[in-house]
């Protein structure tokens, strides 16, 4: 796929599309000395702002964690008008989007929008629900989804250090999620989590007793062992159709060289309106439930949530029982985390946009892999929102996540590296053996007849002017080989005076 699709995406699911990426056809030219200084400082960008964009990812879901759609739509609706302010000149007065770019149907974009909808509901959803560490991790699983759908529908090649990092990123993974399985609830406990799960999930069961109030379970914030690895696997699936929009993308549009504004921009649009039915279904699911009659109620609480106003309150649950399982609105920082996210991604995704077209590939790459790490630790920091330390088998998938993903990003240019030092070390040996067979060839005329297959092979055969110029070369052996040529010649002369 080419460099460009992975701008086919907006709001959050656009900051995780950038893990879906394609192994370099080769190692990127090193970069001229008055580029290198552009260079080191793009990766310094990088790292800061993506880091930055990691990690109020989660924090901007704790002030707003009773209104996961209204986030959605709000942070896909925010580049509808962003867009719009360079695509409406570029079209009236620029040439970078040209007439064969407008040409692209628009059910191409609605198609992109359609998936790029569910994806980034799937992944707002796990964020809010999710540890900060656990998202950061959870998220390089689209290196392997993404490789496995490539294959299938695009047949594309890959090399075998790209199949092993796969590989070790997927085991890294499994070595995140594996305690969480082991720490499965008791029976008692896993028939209460299970009935809370089912209420938090798919709605308020009904009661035995007519007009009773649904009941709370006690890990309806979403921090239960059940809840943690439902949005873990939600979390993980969510590339699947964030990777179909790249196929898509690069099925239908083909070579057309579309700028990448423009694409976002009408597919912000269509995720936007996509996003609005789906917001029905994804509120059903959400911990607790929001049930389709209180979803407009949701949604306008959440825009006041984002002014910093408190609408769940304990009295106000109090008064109304169908929120009485929500925790109370602590609206504080919302205005501050959401914006500031918001203003992070869009800066990460012209970073990107600027470092593929004028910069090196290698250096997004090697920000990218930079910033799992430091992201994780981020969040055991004391004053991060939320921080909590990490538990061990988290740092020892980091760790195997971390050099799956060096192998996937870099192994092919390692390889080939190690190769070429290989090669120049042998190649350094030659000259040496070949100077030797050249003296050796040109020693006598009987030492000549018996050599004469092996010394033809090597072209030297017959050639006594040059085999007497690699045998000074020789050293001390070769000047042997001299004085045996010179005898032969004074034997010969000998003979035909004779």
């Amino acid at each position: 796929m080419s460099d460009d699709r992975r701008h086919g995406a907006t709001s959050m699911e656009r900051s995780a599309s950038s893990d879906i990426e394609q192994p370099l056809s080769k190692p990127a030219e090193p970069a001229p000395a008055d580029d290198a200084k552009a260079l080191a400082i793009s990766f310094v960008l990088m790292v800061v702002i993506g880091l930055g964009n990691k990690i109020f990812q989660k924090l901007q879901t704790i002030p707003m964690h009773n209104y996961a759609n209204t986030l959605n739509l709000m942070t896909t609706v925010f580049y509808i008008p962003a867009s719009s302010l360079y695509i409406v000149p570029m079209i009236r007065w620029g040439t970078l989007i040209t007439p064969e770019q407008r040409a692209v149907p628009m059910k191409t974009f609605a198609v992109m929008g359609f998936l790029d909808s569910i994806a980034g509901i799937m992944q707002i959803f796990a964020a809010t629900y999710l540890p900060g560490t656990l998202l950061i991790l959870l998220s390089q699983s689209a290196i392997p989804i993404s490789m496995g759908i490539s294959k299938v529908l695009l047949q594309q090649k890959y090399k075998l250090p790209q199949y092993v990092g796969a590989l070790v990123v997927a085991a890294g993974i499994i070595i995140v999620l594996g305690p969480r399985l082991d720490d499965a609830p008791s029976s008692d406990d896993a028939d209460s989590s299970a009935a809370g799960g089912a209420l938090g999930l798919f709605g308020a069961a009904a009661d035995a007793g007519a007009g009773a109030s649904p009941a709370c379970d006690d890990d309806s914030g979403g921090e239960s062992t059940t809840q943690v690895l439902l949005w873990s696997l939600i979390m993980i699936f969510s590339c699947v159709p964030m990777t179909l929009s790249s196929v898509y993308k690069e099925k239908a549009i083909g070579e057309t060289d579309l700028d990448p504004v423009y694409l976002n921009g009408w597919i912000a649009v269509w995720q936007f309106l996509f996003s609005i039915p789906i917001a029905i279904p994804a509120a059903m699911v959400s911990v607790p439930a929001v049930e389709p009659s209180m979803l407009m109620t949701n949604l306008i609480d959440g825009l006041k949530c984002y002014a910093g106003h408190n609408s769940i309150t304990s009295e106000y649950r109090a008064a109304n029982p169908d929120f009485q399982c929500f925790e109370s609105d602590d609206c504080e920082e919302s205005t501050a985390f959401v914006t500031i996210y918001l203003f992070f991604n869009v800066g990460y995704n012209i970073l990107i946009i600027l470092i593929l077209k004028f910069g090196s590939a290698n250096i997004l790459w090697l920000a990218m892999t930079v910033m799992v790490p430091l992201g994780s630790m981020a969040f055991a920091l004391p004053f991060v929102p939320q921080h909590a330390p990490p538990k061990w088998t988290d740092v020892l998938g980091l760790l195997v996540i971390l050099g799956g993903l060096v192998l996937y990003r870099f192994g092919q240019a390692l390889v080939a590296k190690w190769k070429s030092v290989r090669h120049a070390t042998r190649g350094s040996d030659r000259p040496h053996a070949a100077v030797a067979q050249a003296g050796w060839c040109g020693a006598g005329a009987t030492q000549q007849r018996a050599r004469e297959g092996s010394c033809a092979r090597l072209g030297l055969a017959g050639s006594s002017e040059s085999s007497g110029r690699a045998a000074q070369a020789g050293g001390h052996g070769g000047q042997d080989l001299i004085d045996l040529r010179k005898r032969a010649q004074v034997q010969r002369a000998k003979r035909g005076a004779w």
